[in-house]
């Protein structure tokens, strides 16, 4: 699962320097950057609380 999130959290990466360098107007840049960055720390916290499934089975 948590392979799985990275992959996610991979993509969002890649949009975020997309819109950083897309042609749309600044402040809509920056929203879009907000909501990119705002999903990949909701991501990452999630990816913080998962157990460990490699530990969890040893």
């Amino acid at each position: 699962m948590k392979a799985e999130l990275q992959d996610v959290m991979d993509m969002l990466r890649k949009l975020q320097g997309a819109i950083d360098f897309g042609n749309a107007p600044m402040a809509e840049r920056d929203e879009l950057a907000r909501d990119v960055s705002d999903i990949m720390d909701a991501l990452f916290e999630v990816m913080k609380n998962l157990p460990d499934v490699q530990t969890q089975y040893k």
